[in-house]
């Protein structure tokens, strides 16, 4: 599909996506607003207020669907899904098609290890290897020092190598878990062990929560899919949602992943074995039921996730300020602003949560995109602001003054052209393809784009020559071209 041919099937779809339940009056208001003020949340101080409409945030990071739930007072107000879940097929996106949900597949899979604890079959700070049938952690000084605990896994501080997962294209050879932990063919990544002192410091690990997987279907002797389907998936009215990988052909209901340069992923989507840590189908309707009952179960309200010294032992912040699978955010603000959260990213797809500790308020986005973050965040600072939430409000920053030859050190292409930065008067120009961003300094090597937020650092060789960009949010090194 050609350019315009696509941005006219975008147009078109955009707005006909039926919402899954009836807003109300000020809902509907507060959601026509939103589509039309999206707007980066950094914003630097003399500069024209960055402002654009969803469907040109969408276009401009070439992202073909967006999902979005938002709970309010306990219950889900609103869904609402725009574009194309399948651009080469027309098949718009609605509120129930799934997504792959990333790492958000983590504090789900947590729920269901809480529920475990509870009944006695795992232990949070019993020695893991103990609990381990089918594989058991690597020894080594730093295990032997101190035994690596299921809180520390859940947590991010047992030291566990693998940050995340790549996932395998449709038709490769599909690993199972004790072959990626024990990095073996065909798995992808490399070996799951330990190489810091567990509980000397936070460390994101998805390697660690593929641990969690096996201690779950060790102890339960169920496949993954089932077990989280029976305690958490059902019991929840989580009804789009599954953790089977792959998922089956029967599921007709799913989006296509895109990369960045809004080219399909390969037969549509990766398939990730590694389940707890980025297995999850479902929509962002569905996270919004988990986060309401996880707020529950944190309130004493309900223990139909899990108990409430459970759920006050996963959103108790710890190192890294992370709970026992999610982010807290907002600790030492005001109360109504302190909330949980986590980001996703599979291959083709980008998705955020948060939660509130209070108010039954939750926020789900769901993208089929690999640059559909910037798009989600600025999604959620217009929901947070619409509505009068704390937390999400835009950073402002004064920028930094640099000298025409500090200017002219970052001018050039990097990474075979995908990036070209170059001078317009004064200003600092990012292109990407046909698509132009201020690039505006925050101190000599760190900038903000404009149009996204996205912060970039630039990166020199020995001689303090500038030989790289970072792009800092999304880990992304573009180098220097000859």
């Amino acid at each position: 599909m050609n350019a315009s041919l696509w941005c006219a099937a975008l147009v078109a779809a955009l707005f006909l996506a039926p919402a899954t339940s009836r807003a109300a009056p000020d809902d509907d208001r507060r959601l026509a607003h939103i589509e039309e003020s999206l707007q980066p949340r950094i914003q630097a101080v003399g500069r024209p207020e960055q402002r654009h409409t969803l469907a040109e945030a969408m276009a401009d990071h070439h992202l073909q669907a967006i999902s979005v739930a938002v709970a309010d007072h306990g219950h889900v107000v609103w869904a609402k899904a725009w574009g194309l879940a399948d651009a080469g097929r027309g098949v718009k996106a609605t509120p129930l098609t799934i997504f792959q949900a990333g790492s958000i597949s983590k504090p789900v899979a947590a729920s269901a290890a809480m529920q475990l604890v509870q009944e006695g079959r795992l232990k949070l700070d019993g020695a893991a290897n103990d609990q381990l049938k089918s594989w058991r952690i690597p020894r080594n000084a730093f295990t032997d020092a101190h035994p690596v605990t299921l809180a520390e896994l859940l947590h991010h501080t047992a030291g566990t190598t693998v940050h995340g997962f790549p996932g395998y294209a449709a038709g490769a050879p599909v690993p199972s878990v004790v072959q990626v932990l024990q990095g073996a063919p065909p798995a992808n990544t490399a070996p799951v062990v330990v190489d810091k002192l567990p509980g000397s410091m936070w460390s994101y690990s998805g390697g660690g929560f593929t641990i969690v997987q096996l201690m779950m279907t060790d102890v339960t002797g169920q496949s993954f899919p089932e077990l989280l389907h029976r305690r958490v998936l059902a019991p929840l009215g989580m009804t789009s949602s599954t953790y089977e990988q792959p998922l089956p052909a029967s599921r007709h209901d799913n989006a296509v992943g895109y990369l960045s340069d809004g080219r399909p992923v390969p037969g549509g989507f990766h398939t990730y074995p590694e389940m707890a840590a980025a297995g999850l189908w479902t929509t962002p309707t569905d996270l919004a039921r988990w986060a309401l009952a996880l707020q529950a179960a944190y309130d004493g309200r309900s223990a139909k996730l899990m108990s409430q010294a459970s759920g006050r032992a996963m959103l108790t912040p710890g190192l890294g300020s992370w709970g026992l699978g999610v982010q807290i955010a907002g600790v030492g603000g005001p109360p109504e602003a302190l909330r949980f959260l986590h980001g996703g990213d599979d291959e083709g797809f980008n998705d955020y949560l948060t939660g509130y500790m209070t108010g039954g308020r939750a926020i789900a986005v769901m993208t089929n995109g690999n640059d559909g973050l910037p798009v989600a965040m600025e999604l959620v600072t217009a929901i947070a602001r619409a509505y009068g939430w704390k937390g999400y409000e835009p950073s402002v920053f004064t920028p930094a003054e640099l000298t025409a030859a500090q200017k002219a050190e970052l001018v050039g292409s990097y990474s075979g052209g995908a990036v070209v930065v170059s001078l317009q008067g004064s200003t600092i120009d990012w292109r990407t393809g046909d698509r132009h961003t201020e690039l505006i300094p925050r101190g000599s090597d760190f900038f903000t784009l404009a149009n996204s937020a996205g912060i970039v650092r630039a990166l020199r060789d020995e001689a303090g020559r500038i030989n790289a960009l970072t792009d800092v949010n999304a880990a992304v090194v573009r180098r220097r071209d000859p």
